[in-house]
């Protein structure tokens, strides 16, 4: 136990999230897996299948979930830290409930800002964070723009918190992925008729090899992970902003 490093992932009962936890769990870390679902954080600590790792539950769109591991993170030090918990909304804005779409604030950058907050008081020369963003955080998305617009805000912050840290010797990343095979786009309200074709989708594990690969690099603050990435880098430089936002609406 004491040669383990130590990481924390918040989301981690599936997807992305989970991915994370049983990839670090196999290279040496004891893994805090944090999510609100309890019985799907327990069975992944089965499937992960030693006494080391442990879960903790709580929502992080509420205030009682943040404080519970803002605690966590101040209490104890951890070597890595994955922002990954988040949650999108595809409806026209003004017909989305408002408090619906001020709990996926609350979660996608609240929680992120005071996660990373209490993360990097603690953090040590060698330690890294990692907050999982979106490729949209680099696209206008109509019937989801607050989502979009909530990852373009975990990119930057991310971005500069990278140049900020580098000086301490502590890395940090703002992970893209591109569209990935999740329960995602239906949890988000995402028609049946609108699912990407499978040419352009990336598995959870995909996602998780590219970020590790680039978290021993430790070179680059922003890391896009999709199956599209030439079309993704390419789109915002050769559209113009109103056929760019035009193309993204017929999509949704």
């Amino acid at each position: 136990m004491d040669n383990l490093k130590k990481a924390l992932v918040t989301g981690a009962s599936e997807g992305i999230g989970r991915a994370f936890a049983k990839r670090l769990a196999g290279e040496n870390y004891a893994v805090t897996a944090v999510a609100r679902n309890e019985g799907r954080l327990k069975e992944l600590l089965r499937e992960l299948n030693s006494g080391v790792h442990s879960c903790l539950v709580a929502d992080l769109s509420t205030q009682e979930g943040v404080d519970k591991i803002y605690n966590e993170l101040t209490a104890n030090h951890y070597d890595l830290l994955i922002n990954n918990a988040g949650m999108g909304i595809y409806s026209p804005f003004y017909k989305t409930d408002l408090p619906k779409l001020m709990s996926m604030m609350r979660l996608n950058c609240e929680a992120v800002i005071t996660l990373a907050h209490a993360y990097l008081n603690k953090a040590k020369e060698g330690d890294a964070l990692i907050n999982v963003s979106s490729a949209l955080a680099f696209l206008p998305f109509p019937k989801a723009g607050l989502y979009a617009a909530t990852k373009a805000f975990v990119t930057s912050f991310s971005e500069s918190l990278w140049f900020e840290q580098k000086e301490r010797g502590i890395y940090v990343m703002g992970l893209c992925p591109g569209i990935t095979a999740t329960n995602f786009h239906k949890r988000s309200g995402g028609a049946d008729d609108k699912i990407p074709p499978r040419s352009m989708t990336q598995s959870p594990e995909k996602v998780v090899d590219t970020a590790m690969l680039e978290l021993k690099k430790r070179r680059k603050p922003t890391v896009i992970s999709s199956a599209n990435k030439f079309g993704l880098s390419i789109m915002p430089r050769i559209l113009t902003r109103k056929n760019l936002v035009s193309i993204m609406g017929k999509n949704t």
